[in-house]
């Protein structure tokens, strides 16, 4: 398998509003299999679309597919787009509500803007419980009642995907169970694993829906396991795939913070995709690296002596292709 197959289970984070010619060379030379966006680069819808368009060349004339194009556009107080964008009420607003056929509009028309631009995966919804003390949650859970959150998850997801933008339920097994931001440290939980059943109830509910991809928290659960949830085996495949049956796409959440930081990055990335991640999601948001291409060659040889069998490899790459080729339908019905 070629190195260009290999960076495809990268989803990279953009520097500006345009590429440079460093990101320009590292995309053509080792294709990621997707983007994401920040506030950086939705200054102007408009200007997006440009980016959106070209990285969207690239990768069809290096993979013959599609690009993943993801971004955090939750509505409330998380949203990438703020100037010339629809304002869309946030996952509190709506749980707060609690009508379920909003949620799902709400959902709907947010991806139908999101794909004008030519985005078609929104990081959304938050399956989290809400607790007071949290501060990464402020506003962005649909409440603390699994039930409610769960049929929440449920309907937008249902919303979302309908408009042929795929939806990431986040962030497995829960963040809603610590008060740290895994941008600043590794948040530790106390829970035991028969505590963890309430907070999974959401994720169930995303499952059910057929959500397309699910991210794994930087969140360590001593009690259950030694290691942190996107480098932990029991969580991503015995309790996601074989216990609930999750078939989809498992993304990393971003491999650029402070929960994972002081390893070098092709090494911590490899040990996720081994560990059952499908695909390691890197923002380039805490460290200032101007050219992308040895983090994603380094990568590239890396996956390839990190004990991960080709058997293992290849499902996760079949995995990829299919989500890639079914969004590209999407764009193309809405389009």
């Amino acid at each position: 398998m070629s190195e260009k197959k290999f960076s495809q289970l990268l989803m990279v984070g953009v520097i500006g509003e345009r590429l440079t010619e460093f990101e320009r060379s590292a995309w053509q030379r080792y294709p990621p299999g997707g983007v994401i966006l920040f506030a950086r680069n939705c200054v102007d819808p408009q200007k997006t679309k440009v980016l959106v368009a070209e990285l969207q060349e690239i990768s069809i004339k290096t993979s013959s597919l599609p690009l993943i194009v993801a971004v955090d556009q939750e509505g409330g107080p998380v949203a990438r787009f703020r100037e010339g964008f629809p304002d869309f009420p946030g996952a509190a607003t709506l749980g707060a509500e609690n009508d379920l056929q909003k949620t799902r509009d709400t959902a709907k028309a947010l991806g139908k803007a999101l794909l004008e631009i030519g985005i078609n995966c929104n990081l959304a919804p938050v399956a989290d419980l809400f607790q007071a003390s949290s501060r990464v949650l402020y506003k962005r859970c649909f409440g603390a009642d699994p039930g409610l959150v769960a049929d929440h998850v449920k309907a937008y997801i249902e919303g979302l995907q309908s408009s042929g933008v795929a939806a990431c339920v986040k962030h497995f097994p829960g963040h809603g169970s610590v008060v740290e931001d895994s941008h600043e440290m590794l948040p530790v939980s106390s829970l035991k694993r028969s505590e963890l059943e309430s907070h999974l109830k959401p994720f169930a509910a995303a499952i059910s829906a057929e959500v397309k991809i699910m991210m794994a928290a930087h969140l360590k659960f001593p009690a259950i396991d030694s290691r942190s949830v996107p480098f932990s085996p029991l969580f991503l495949n015995e309790i996601a795939r074989l216990k609930m049956g999750f078939s989809g796409l498992i993304l990393s959440d971003d491999l650029d913070m402070a929960a994972v930081a002081g390893r070098p990055l092709p090494e911590v990335m490899a040990e996720g995709l081994k560990a059952g991640l499908d695909m390691a999601l890197w923002g380039r948001n805490l460290k200032a690296v101007v050219d992308p291409e040895p983090v994603m060659a380094g990568f590239c040889h890396k996956i390839q002596d990190c004990g991960l069998t080709a058997e293992s490899l290849q499902v996760k790459m079949e995995r990829l292709q299919l989500l890639r080729k079914a969004l590209e339908v999407g764009l193309n019905a809405d389009g």
